[in-house]
């Protein structure tokens, strides 16, 4: 009884070190947007875009909506805590990764940067992945 006790603790061990799947989950971030409120997330995500020089280069985690633009981008939506005001990051996949459907809930994990595109300045999490 004890052979088969243990050899159960050892099989239900090893299971749970394979896990049931593949993980994209990345582990420490320099800004973490899921742990905070729906307000705290909207006031950083405009503060991120009104101060990118203070962002740029980190590390950044935040929970939304994915949606696609007519130019074809695709962004993380954030909303206000009302509901009634979004603010939007862009997000780049590997070129291998399928894109979220739009309005699908999703956590993406990014490098934040900025390009300039015409006269416009745009703002993007780079090297990014669907977690």
């Amino acid at each position: 009884m004890k052979k088969y006790i243990s050899l159960l603790l050892v099989f239900t061990i090893i299971i749970s070190f394979v896990g049931c799947g593949k993980s994209s989950e990345v582990g420490d971030v320099d800004v973490d947007l899921t742990t905070m409120s729906s307000t705290m997330v909207y006031s950083y995500v405009a503060d991120m875009l009104a101060n990118p020089s203070n962002y740029k280069g980190q590390l950044v985690r935040m929970k939304g909506d994915s949606n696609t633009t007519h130019g074809g981008t695709h962004s993380c939506i954030v909303y206000d805590a009302l509901g009634c005001c979004t603010e939007g990051i862009e997000y780049l996949l590997p070129e291998d990764e399928e894109y979220p459907d739009d309005g699908k809930g999703i956590t993406v994990v990014g490098t934040f940067a900025t390009y300039t595109k015409g006269e416009g300045k745009y703002f993007v999490l780079i090297d990014a992945v669907i977690e």
